[in-house]
């Protein structure tokens, strides 16, 4: 072997064992670097949390709870799978988080306009909220006696200091109420065709609701 040949096996050797070296105190040194963020994906626990309590609330009042999975969530929100057990939990709290955050925008947005209709839409606060509050318990997730907004007993404090119905009476006035709300956002569809109503303007539809529940707390 001429000096030359040895001299370049040398240096090939040589690489090899620091490229081996090098690769071992990346390990050493730390974890391996994870998956590269998609462009323009959310960064940071707060963003992340906030994409996909959003991209979860919107797909759960499309296509209904049980119908979208982690992956689903986690393509909407533009972020990795993982990160959604890393930031809020498995899929139950996710479905129970998602439902959380929708009840405090839902009550923030009661306290600024609480004679508003709060909109029918999938893509309002109350048009979501009626939905996914309509798959969790068909589901069988208790969600009554979780902490944060009711809109019922929201609704029953209303109806006593403003039109001074007792307690009770006020509570059930409440209840039919919001199940008249969640039930019209979540069976519109069927009850204009089943009702023959396809000529009336829908606007109008869900003016005469607003208005039938306004009557309804102050009888």
């Amino acid at each position: 072997m001429t000096s030359s040949v040895r001299s370049r096996a040398r240096l090939v050797g040589a690489r090899r064992i620091d490229g081996g070296n090098m690769a071992k105190s990346e390990v050493v040194a730390g974890h391996r670097p994870g998956p590269r963020r998609p462009p323009g994906s959310p960064s940071g626990p707060d963003e992340v949390r906030r994409a996909v309590l959003d991209a979860a609330a919107q797909l759960f009042a499309e296509r209904g709870v049980g119908q979208v999975s982690l992956r689903d969530v986690a393509t909407a929100a533009n972020t990795h799978l993982g990160l959604i057990g890393r930031y809020i939990g498995d899929r139950e709290e996710l479905e129970l988080a998602a439902f959380d955050d929708l009840s405090a925008q839902l009550a923030r947005s009661v306290s600024e306009n609480p004679l508003s209709g709060q909109g029918h839409g999938v893509e309002t606060v109350m048009g979501k909220w009626s939905r996914v509050t309509a798959s969790l318990v068909m589901r069988g997730r208790p969600l009554a006696g979780r902490e944060g907004f009711n809109p019922v007993a929201a609704m029953a404090n209303t109806i006593v200091d403003g039109y001074g119905l007792d307690p009770v009476a006020a509570r059930v006035r409440a209840a039919q109420i919001v199940a008249m709300a969640i039930g019209w956002r979540v069976f519109e569809d069927y009850l204009v065709e089943a009702g023959e109503l396809d000529e009336v303007p829908l606007a109008a539809l869900r003016e005469e609701l607003v208005y039938t529940a306004r009557r309804l707390g102050a009888t």
